[in-house]
């Protein structure tokens, strides 16, 4: 076989793979469109956003959970949020490994959340860790709204 003709097959593979991963990323309106739009957040209580600012493991969509409830799926390039009691919660991602946090939901306000993605053995790891509001604030602004 010739080289051109090895070549074919290895770059539809890749292309392939590509608009795969693409296709899983989230894919409604980016936190900047809609963020002044969002409803105010309710008495009470806190806002917590969650969100995966690379597409990286974009095929890999797991459930978030906030105190084993599940509030949405973390997504490649995507954002969901939830209005959560004031307080010490636990927030948890299930890939090959059970990935879990503690966050600290102050009334009236947003806490972040970032999804950092790693290589796993079978599956991607989906790690959540709180970061400071200007971190959040500024790294969420690309992602899009992720729905189900």
């Amino acid at each position: 076989m010739t080289y051109k003709k090895l070549l074919r097959p290895l770059l539809l593979s890749i292309i392939s793979a590509s608009a795969l991963g693409l296709a899983s990323c989230a894919s409604g309106p980016s936190y900047a469109e809609v963020s002044k739009t969002l409803p105010p957040i309710a008495k009470g209580k806190g806002r917590v956003f969650v969100y995966r600012a690379t597409s990286f493991g974009a095929a890999v969509r797991p459930s978030v959970k906030i105190d084993d409830q599940v509030v949405g799926k973390s997504m490649g390039n995507g954002f969901l949020y939830t209005d959560q009691t004031p307080g010490s919660h636990q927030i948890s991602i299930m890939t090959e490994y059970n990935h879990k946090n503690t966050i600290n939901v102050a009334s009236g306000n947003p806490t972040f959340v970032r999804c950092h993605v790693t290589p796993g053995l079978l599956a991607a790891h989906v790690l959540p860790n709180e970061v400071d509001d200007a971190t959040g604030e500024q790294e969420i602004q690309n992602c899009k709204l992720a729905g189900e």
